[in-house]
C-alpha cells in the first residue's frame, strides 16, 4: 500500500505544533499548524489548535476566524464551541458566547465548564440571577473544580457589594485550594472593601508568597498598610509596584502619602508630581499634591492644585472639602477666603448628604473664618457626634473649644494670621 507522504508530513507538523504550543512558543506553533493546514485543509483540529496559538499571541481576530472554520468543518465538535465561547467571552461578545455555550452543552451536556462560563457571561452582561443559577449548578455538578466556580461567584457577590456572600465563597475557595494565589487575592479584595485592612493585608501577603511577581498584590498590600499607618511597609510595597509597573499612578499616590506622613515632604512632592504627569486628567493626583503644598506652607500652590482637581471633576466632594480647608485655616491672610470656603464646604456636605464628619468639620472651620461662631459650634458639634475614634474626637473637640471662645482654626505656619 503506497504511503501518503502529505499525510505523514502533516502529522509531523501537528506534533511539532503541539510541542511548540505546550512550550509556549506560540509563533512556532502558528507556523507549524499553518503548514499542516495547507497539507490537510479539511482537518478541523488544525484550525482549532492554531486558534489557541493566535489567542495566546493576542491575535483574537485570527483566533476567532480559525474557530469559525473549525466549526464549519466539524459542526458536531463540542470542544470547538467551548473554545469559541471562551474566545467570544474574552472579546466581550457575551450574547454570542452564551449561544456557543448552549450549543456545546446540547452536544455534550457533561461539559460543566460551559455552564460556569455561561454564568460569567451572564454576570458581565448584568443578568445576576441567571449567573447565580449557572454558578450554583456548576458548583454542584463539578466538585473537583468548585473552587474556581466559587471564585467567579465571589467576584459577582463583590460587584454587588454583598461582602458576606463574597467572603463565604472566597473562604471556601481558599480552604479547598490553599495554594491558589487567586483565591487569596480575591479574599483580600473582599476584606479590603469590608474595611478589614489587617485581614486583607494578610491575604495579600499570602498571594505574594505564592505569586511573588504579582504587582497588584503588592499594591493592595501597600494601600492596606497605608490605611493602617504602617508607612514604611506601604512605601516598600509601592516601590516594588513602581519597579515592576512604573506607570501605575496609585503606587505613586500611596508612596507619596506615606512619605508625607513620615515627614519626607520632598519625596512626597516628587511622587505627586509624577502622579500628575502620568494622569494629568485625573483629580486626585492634584489633590494629593495640594496636600503636600499645604504641609510645606505653600498655601497659594495648594489652592491652585485643588482648583485644577475641581476642573477635572466638578462633582468631587473630596475636592470641595479640601479646598475650603485651605481657605479657612491657612495662616496667610492673602490666601484665606472665608465666604468661598463656606460655599465650597457646604457643597461638599450636600454631595455627601451631611453625613461625613470630616466635611462638617471643614464647614465649621469655614463658618469660624467668616466670624459665624454660633454656626461653627453647631457644625463642629454634629461632626463630633459622628466620630468614635478617640484621637479624631480629641482633634475635633479642640476646634470646638476654639470656636466657643470666638477664635478661628489656624494651622501652624510662617505667614502671619
Amino acid at each position: 500500500m503506497p504511503r501518503d507522504r502529505a499525510t505523514d508530513d502533516a502529522h509531523d507538523l501537528f506534533t511539532r505544533g503541539h510541542q511548540a504550543l505546550t512550550a509556549g512558543d506560540y509563533q512556532e506553533a502558528v507556523e507549524c499548524y499553518s503548514r499542516a493546514i495547507r497539507l490537510r485543509p479539511s482537518d478541523a483540529a488544525g484550525y482549532r489548535f492554531r486558534a489557541q496559538a493566535y489567542s495566546e499571541l493576542g491575535d483574537r481576530v485570527r483566533a476567532l476566524n480559525d474557530l469559525d472554520q473549525a466549526i464549519r468543518l466539524k459542526p458536531d465538535d463540542a470542544q470547538a464551541y467551548a473554545d469559541r465561547a471562551a474566545e467570544l467571552f474574552a472579546q466581550v461578545q457575551y450574547d454570542q458566547a452564551i449561544s456557543d455555550c448552549d450549543k456545546g452543552l446540547k452536544l455534550d451536556p457533561s461539559r460543566t465548564e460551559l455552564v460556569a462560563l455561561r454564568g460569567r457571561c451572564h454576570a458581565d452582561r448584568g443578568d445576576s440571577a441567571a449567573a447565580f443559577r449557572d454558578f450554583a449548578a456548576a458548583i454542584e455538578r463539578d466538585p473537583a473544580n468548585a473552587a474556581r466556580y466559587r471564585l467567579w461567584r465571589a467576584q459577582l457577590h463583590l460587584a454587588l457589594e454583598d461582602h458576606a456572600a463574597a467572603a463565604a465563597d472566597a473562604d471556601a475557595a481558599v480552604a479547598a485550594e490553599p495554594s491558589n494565589a487567586s483565591a487569596y487575592a480575591l479574599r483580600a479584595a473582599v476584606r479590603q472593601q469590608s474595611d478589614d485592612f489587617a485581614g486583607a493585608g494578610e491575604d495579600y501577603s499570602a498571594t505574594i508568597r505564592l505569586r511573588p511577581d504579582d504587582a497588584f498584590a503588592h499594591l493592595g498590600r501597600a494601600i492596606c498598610r497605608f490605611l493602617r499607618r504602617e508607612h514604611d511597609g506601604a512605601i516598600a510595597d509601592a516601590t516594588e509596584v513602581i519597579r515592576r509597573m512604573p506607570g501605575v499612578v496609585k503606587a505613586y499616590e500611596v508612596r507619596g502619602n506615606s512619605r508625607k506622613a513620615l515627614g519626607d515632604l520632598d519625596g512626597a512632592r516628587a511622587d505627586f508630581d509624577e502622579a500628575v504627569r502620568l494622569a494629568p486628567g485625573a483629580a486626585m493626583p492634584y489633590n494629593y499634591r495640594a496636600g503636600g503644598h499645604y504641609a510645606l506652607g505653600r498655601y497659594a500652590a495648594a489652592v491652585s492644585d485643588h482648583t485644577e482637581a475641581l476642573k477635572r471633576d466638578p462633582r468631587s466632594a473630596t475636592t470641595f472639602n479640601q479646598l475650603p480647608w485651605v481657605w479657612a485655616t491657612c495662616p496667610d491672610p492673602d490666601v484665606r477666603n472665608g465666604p468661598r470656603a463656606r460655599e465650597c464646604a457646604t457643597r461638599a456636605c450636600e454631595l455627601t448628604e451631611w453625613g461625613e464628619p470630616g466635611f462638617l468639620d471643614t464647614l465649621a472651620a469655614a463658618c469660624a473664618e467668616c466670624g459665624e461662631f454660633d454656626d461653627a459650634v453647631r457644625w463642629q458639634g454634629k461632626a463630633l457626634e459622628l466620630v468614635d475614634d478617640p484621637d479624631r474626637r480629641a482633634d475635633y473637640r479642640s476646634r470646638l473649644e476654639l470656636y466657643g471662645a470666638g477664635r478661628p482654626a489656624r494651622v501652624a505656619g510662617t505667614a502671619g494670621a
